[in-house]
């Protein structure tokens, strides 16, 4: 069960702490050592994915292998994205009812083509809830879908940006979450109705901790706000603000550069 981006259009809160705290000054230098740094807020982080020519099967199979992933990268490889795709509606979110599904025909070409490669996104530890944003999904991966994709359709992929919310977590092992599932779903609905939300993720609490983490990729930030504005995502916040013992939000911009050949992910800055 996750909790939706009704989020959006509040300000980040320091990780885990009650809302409107402030966040202390970061004491370590991120260019030295930013594993050090336990502040949620990563400075900047990239990494550049040789084109698809260039990988092997083999290649492929480790990184899968690596990642512990439920999604099998090689769905990129067929048309209907092994069922996700079908008449320009394709499932970008848990739910697979058709009013949560994605309308690729309301969205720009790159925007269509970074949907459809975020359909392979999984997380790459069950630790993902507590990992720092960049290293806790299989972002290489997805740059490799997005070449195949951009590639097959003949199209060069422009340099394009991307918001991102990530909201963590903690829930009481005793939440009614059947009622914030219910949430949820309808608060995910508004956002297909009103936003272009290109992929909705979230993960089970752990089950040790509790903690837990949903994220949300959108064309733009006003696409976020947009979303974000119904009576369900209200009913949502409410239920946030009533039932979490602890979470957190963080902005983030996803950046793919020119040809899908290099990704990054920094701080969103308004």
């Amino acid at each position: 069960m996750g909790t939706f981006d009704f989020l959006s259009n509040m300000i980040p809160q320091w990780p885990f702490s009650p809302p409107g705290k402030e966040a202390p000054t970061c004491p370590v230098s991120h260019s030295s050592d930013i594993s050090q740094c336990p502040v949620g807020h990563l400075e900047f982080k990239s990494s550049k994915i040789p084109p698809p020519d260039v990988i092997t099967s083999d290649d492929l199979k480790s990184k899968a292998a690596a990642s512990l992933q439920n999604v099998d990268p090689k769905i990129i490889d067929t048309v209907d994205l092994s069922g996700r795709l079908s008449d320009n509606l394709l499932v970008a979110s848990p739910y697979t009812d058709k009013e949560h599904l994605l309308d690729l025909t309301t969205l720009a070409r790159p925007h269509q083509l970074f949907a459809k490669a975020l359909t392979i996104m999984n997380a790459k530890t069950g630790e993902y809830a507590i990992e720092p944003y960049y290293e806790a999904f299989n972002w290489d991966e997805i740059l490799i879908a997005l070449q195949k994709l951009s590639k097959r359709e003949d199209y060069v992929f422009p340099r394009s940006e991307f918001y991102i919310i990530v909201f963590r977590s903690k829930l009481p092992f005793d939440a009614d979450r059947q009622h914030l599932g219910k949430l949820d779903q309808d608060a995910h609905v508004e956002a297909v109705e009103s936003g272009q939300l290109l992929k909705y993720w979230f993960g089970t609490p752990h089950p040790v901790t509790g903690r837990n983490l949903a994220t949300c990729i959108w064309r733009h930030r006003n696409d976020a706000k947009l979303g974000g504005a119904g009576p369900g995502h209200v009913r949502a916040m409410e239920a946030v603000r009533n039932i979490y013992l602890e979470w957190t939000v963080e902005r983030l911009k996803f950046v793919v550069e020119d040809n899908a050949s290099e990704w990054s992910i920094g701080k969103w800055v308004d």
